[in-house]
């Protein structure tokens, strides 16, 4: 099934469509009216300051189809206006491009550049309820630009095997306005070979990463990180396993070894010294997939860099995420007008210090993410959405800095909101699929190009960003 499945988008693709053009532009809005308890994540006995606030995201979407390929082009303002805090408006934006290609009979090419602007606890709000997830972030009004490019390919080797590449590219900086400032830049690139049987799929892959994280850290300020900069090449190879239980049910298990190379001297800390660490990486899922919506429970152990403290981490994470319609308006569940999402997780980590390649701290996060949203007509939805975001972190060593400790404070933010959104002309030419990594061995949860999906992605204000 799997295999089939690309020629399947190929057919979708390359199908003579019954409208007469293969272009359309579309205008956006979205938004939200929101309410919260501590609008900057203030730590411990900080300023918890509460506030409500109004965001609207006025926005371009342009789709191009064609016979052996699909664009879409989107570009979205973001601005946010503060009942209490009036004088510290938010201004920001993001544009995006994604495509599908079909370079022959047997392979298909993705690519994206996106890049945008905003501020870190209020980024969760672009995405939709069951893709978020229990992150590690600093506290405070931290301003945060990021921009991004992806192209991966895969080919259908013979009749049960495929071949599949990648390279990706990404960067992200934070400031708080006080003087820490943060810069991470990642390079990655992968091959992998797939082994297709009836109801099992066996996945190796080869991965290599680069990444560079600057701390710029006043001295005044006591952060865990501390100042420097960090430089890294690391290769990883896993195994992966998909099986399908059943034409709902389906289970995935991965193991693999990712290794952490520091690169050079840190300027920050001449004389420390530079050392190799091996960490076992793994992972377990269990999904139900059906025509009218999905939902998988996963757990996972780590190494991934965090873009907003710029370290590298080990991450220890359980996760459950669900989207799927409501029955309440609509019996068939063919055209729901209701449906739900949501996600929650816990999540625990530990930094890597490269000089010694040993772990420090122990900082916990969790996040409850649920909404209920309406669809009046295929191009409108309002929505109801409650977030709930906690951290916890203990006492750690400071980066460069041996025996010397710090506290990060303890924070939790309760937020609630009501959401639009809203697109003329509704119907788009050809749709890039926004979920195109499944887990089952048949393939029955990724969506082909151009099709529509069963259950509206009514939560996707960015539509697919």
């Amino acid at each position: 099934m799997r295999v089939s499945l690309v020629f399947v988008i190929g057919t979708l693709v390359l199908a003579s469509p019954a409208r007469a053009d293969h272009t359309s532009l579309h205008v956006t809005a979205s938004g939200n009216v929101a309410t919260t308890d501590n609008l900057f994540a203030a730590g411990g006995d900080g300023d918890r300051q509460a506030d409500a606030y109004l965001t609207v995201r006025p926005g371009l979407l342009y789709a191009y189809d064609a016979p052996r390929m699909i664009h879409e082009f989107t570009a979205e303002a973001e601005a946010t206006e503060y009942l209490v805090h009036s004088d510290e408006p938010s201004l920001s934006g993001r544009g995006s491009w994604k495509a599908l290609l079909l370079p022959g009979p047997r392979s298909q090419l993705n690519m994206s550049i996106d890049a945008g602007t905003g501020v870190l606890t209020s980024l969760s709000s672009r995405t939709s309820s069951d893709q978020t997830s229990a992150m590690v972030v600093p506290g405070g009004k931290v301003d945060v630009q990021q921009a991004g490019v992806s192209e991966s390919l895969s080919w259908i080797s013979s009749e049960h095997t495929r071949v599949s590449q990648g390279v990706s590219g990404h960067y992200s900086a934070t400031d708080d306005g006080t003087g820490s400032q943060t810069d991470t830049r990642e390079v990655a690139g992968n091959l992998g070979f797939e082994r297709i049987f009836r109801s099992d799929t066996f996945v190796l892959d080869a991965a290599v990463s680069y990444l560079r994280l600057e701390r710029i850290v006043p001295v005044t300020a006591m952060m865990m990180m501390g100042a420097g900069t960090d430089r890294q090449i690391n290769p990883r190879a896993t195994v992966a396993w998909h099986h399908d239980i059943d034409q709902r049910w389906s289970t995935s298990a991965d193991v693999g070894l990712a290794f952490v190379n520091p690169l050079g001297k840190d300027k920050s800390n001449p004389d420390a010294p530079r050392n190799t660490k091996t960490f076992t990486v793994f992972g377990a899922g269990l999904a139900y997939t059906e025509l009218w919506g999905q939902a998988a429970l996963a757990a996972r152990r780590n190494v991934v860099s965090n873009a907003f403290l710029a370290e590298n981490t080990i991450t220890e994470d359980v996760s459950l995420q669900a989207a799927m319609p409501l029955p309440w308006l609509d019996d068939t569940k063919r055209n729901p007008k209701l449906s739900g999402a949501g996600s929650v997780g816990v999540l625990r980590t530990q930094l890597i210090n490269s000089d010694t390649g040993s772990t420090k701290g122990d900082i916990k996060a969790a996040h409850l993410d649920l909404s209920v949203g309406w669809t009046p007509k295929p191009n409108e939805t309002f929505g109801v959405r409650y977030e709930l975001v906690y951290q916890a972190s203990g006492e750690t060593e400071i980066t460069g800095m041996p025996g010397m400790t710090t506290t990060t404070p303890s924070f939790y933010r309760n937020t609630l909101s009501f959401t639009f959104s809203w697109r003329y002309p509704d119907r788009i030419a050809g749709e890039v699929p926004k979920r195109n990594k499944g887990v089952r061995s048949d393939g029955q949860d990724l969506a082909p190009g151009g099709a529509e999906p069963v259950v509206p992605d009514v939560f996707d204000r960015s539509h697919g960003d």
